[in-house]
C-alpha cells in the first residue's frame, strides 16, 4: 500500500512536469509564430533583397513595365517591355495580352502597386523574376520570363499573369 502511494505521487509529480513543459512549448510555439514577418510596403522599387542579383537592365524594364501599369498605360506598357523580344512581333499575342490586362484590371481593380517577389537563374543566359501586383480587390502573380540573346541583350521570351498569388507560398 505504501508502495501504491509513493508511486501515484511520483506519476502526479511526472505529470506536473510533462504539463508545465508543453505549456512552455505550446507558449514559444506561439510567440514563434505571431510574430510579424512581413514584406516591404508596394513602393514599386526593385532594390529589394529579391532581386538584387538580378541584372541591372532586366530591373529597369520591370521597373518601367509596371510604372506604365500602375498608371493604366497597358499598351505602352506591354510595348515597352517587349521591345526588341520576339513577342514584340506577333500582334495577336501583344494584343491578346493587352485585353486580358485590361480584363483583370476591371475584375481586382487598377493596378495600385507591386512589388517584387523573387527570381529563378538557370543559366547565365536565362532567367525568370515573379512580381506580385496590388489591386484592390485581389494581388496578381506576374512571370516574365528574360533571355539574354547575343545579338539583342536582355529581352523577353515569355510574359504570364494570373490570380493564383497563393501559388508563391510553398505547401508545407
Amino acid at each position: 500500500m505504501l508502495f501504491f502511494l509513493f508511486t501515484k505521487k511520483l506519476i502526479g509529480l511526472d505529470m506536473k512536469i510533462i504539463s508545465m513543459a508543453l505549456g512552455i512549448i505550446f507558449l514559444l510555439t506561439i510567440n514563434l509564430y505571431s510574430q510579424e514577418n512581413t514584406l516591404p510596403k508596394s513602393s514599386g522599387n526593385t532594390e529589394s533583397n529579391s532581386l538584387a542579383n538580378v541584372p541591372k537592365e532586366i530591373q529597369a524594364n520591370c521597373i518601367s513595365f509596371f510604372k506604365l501599369l500602375v498608371n493604366a498605360e497597358v499598351d505602352k506598357a506591354f510595348e515597352t517591355i517587349l521591345k526588341n523580344s520576339p513577342i514584340g512581333k506577333k500582334d495577336d499575342q501583344i494584343k491578346n495580352l493587352q485585353e486580358q490586362t485590361k480584363k483583370s484590371f476591371k475584375l481586382y481593380g487598377n493596378m495600385q502597386g507591386y512589388e517584387p517577389v523573387n527570381y529563378e537563374q538557370v543559366t547565365e543566359s536565362l532567367l525568370r523574376v515573379r512580381y506580385l501586383s496590388i489591386h484592390p480587390d485581389m494581388p496578381m502573380r506576374w512571370i516574365i520570363t528574360f533571355y539574354n540573346s547575343p545579338s539583342r541583350g536582355w529581352i523577353v521570351i515569355n510574359i504570364k499573369f494570373d490570380d493564383l498569388a497563393e501559388y508563391f507560398f510553398t505547401d508545407q
